[in-house]
């Protein structure tokens, strides 16, 4: 690992590795005073086949991945997710949470859903925009998905 890499061990089965190349930024994206924002995040998925499917997650579009507070990636997040929308918004919205957590999205994808994203809502009357995602093959471009609450 060069000098411009480090790896951190947060726990026993999360590892960081930071890249501190610098680069411009070429987000329209901005940092807070004393806060990075997250602007792209690259996953490696172990699908259903045991095969590695790398993802890049790109919070810099307009296909729904802006202003993202949340990332949730399993049964416990789901819940604690389900449970906290159900207190704050209402039982149809956490079961709509559920449901998009259980199901295909669409009838023809070859699996669940493996995340799900939170956005932060527009103003404090509204429900976040939330997307159940990375479960199909098809990915139309620069299309905005539809919030499953």
């Amino acid at each position: 690992m060069s000098a411009l890499h480090k790896e951190v061990r947060v726990e026993k089965d999360i590892n960081l590795i930071y890249d501190f190349t610098e680069k411009p930024n070429l987000t329209q994206l901005k940092a807070h005073k004393d806060r990075a924002v997250v602007a792209k995040l690259r996953a490696d998925l172990v699908l259903p086949s045991d095969k590695i499917l790398t993802v890049d997650i790109d919070f810099d579009t307009n296909s729904g991945y802006h202003n993202n507070s949340i990332m949730v990636m399993d049964d416990f997040g789901v819940e604690m997710i389900a449970t906290a929308f159900e207190v704050k918004y209402g039982k149809i919205h956490a079961d709509n949470i559920r449901k998009a957590w259980n199901e295909k999205q669409e009838e023809n994808d070859p699996r669940k859903p493996t995340y799900i994203l939170v956005q932060k809502p527009e103003d404090n009357n509204s429900v976040p925009n939330t997307y159940a995602k990375c479960g199909g093959e098809v990915h139309p471009k620069d299309i905005a998905p539809k919030s499953i609450t």
